[in-house]
């Protein structure tokens, strides 16, 4: 019995790595004012940004229903396959609620599922690790051990490029996205066991790059061994000018440029990019 790969669409993978990992993704919704899209399918990341933009009211986002994971999840079963899933951390949707009430419909032991305690490149860092253990043979016990240790040891570092839109999200008030932009402010924030804090503010994007290397430097992280997601929202301009930096400062085993996708693009807007990584080997 073979292992099947189950994630939801915040993992925001490029394409390419889906269809090579073989992943199975399921879509949340992104409900502007107007209209409801398929995230990822209907509405690509492209054209999320160009829409928030204009956006008077920032959209939400519906998680997928139990009734599709009950779908999804039966499909694989049929075919042979034992099924393992790994998710948006539950503070910040309710898509592993969903994830947890099918499994318990169906009743299979051979349904294993894990909130990441993140998001983004999070979950594809424990994606890619997964899908390695699969092909070398593991067990879904000693895959759900290992992204279990992974979740603890995340790092994700990213920089907000304007404050307008964790104002609109009710994140600041009026008057702190006002003073922010005066003094041209780019917060930094980590996500963290399924919690966003912001821990600088960088005046101008310069310093804020220069901020996240020496954060590295200073945490005593070694890269040479590792796997580091460069993401971005819009501006891939700004997703090579992190990834030169970080390159120019350190061995990188490997480096992925990925897209921050909608729920995290919502309050942090176009603009912003950072870097994600696991701690431990």
């Amino acid at each position: 019995m073979s292992i099947k790969l189950v994630t939801d669409s915040t993992s925001d993978l490029p394409i390419e790595l889906v269809e090579k990992l073989g992943i199975k993704v399921l879509p949340l919704r992104v409900n502007f004012k107007e209209k409801s899209y398929l995230d990822g399918i209907e509405l690509k990341p492209e054209e999320f940004y160009e829409k928030l933009v204009t956006a008077k009211e920032l959209p939400t986002t519906s998680q997928v229903t139990p009734g599709e994971f009950v779908e999804i999840f039966q499909q694989l079963l049929d075919d042979g396959h034992e099924v393992l899933g790994i998710f948006i951390a539950k503070e910040l949707s309710g898509t592993f609620s969903s994830a947890s009430l099918a499994k318990d419909t169906i009743g299979s032991d051979k349904i294993h599922i894990f909130d990441s305690r993140g998001v983004n490149a999070m979950i594809g860092l424990m994606l890619i690790e997964a899908a390695k253990m699969i092909q070398a043979g593991a067990s879904a016990e000693d895959i759900m051990k290992r992204i279990q240790l992974m979740s603890k040891n995340m790092k994700c570092i990213i920089m907000i490029d304007t404050l307008k839109y964790l104002v609109k999200g009710g994140r600041l008030s009026k008057t702190q996205g006002a003073a922010g932009g005066l003094l041209n402010l780019k917060p930094i924030i980590k996500i963290e066991d399924g919690v966003v804090e912001t821990i600088h503010k960088a005046r101008g994007t310069a310093k804020a790059v220069k901020w996240i290397m020496d954060w590295v430097k200073e945490g005593g992280y070694v890269l040479s061994n590792k796997t580091v997601f460069v993401v971005n929202s819009n501006d891939f301009e700004f997703g090579e000018r992190i990834k030169k930096t970080l390159v120019e400062n350190f061995k990188v085993k490997e480096v992925i440029q990925a897209q921050i996708g909608s729920v995290v693009g919502t309050h942090s807007g176009p603009g912003c990019g950072g870097i994600i990584f696991c701690a431990i080997d």
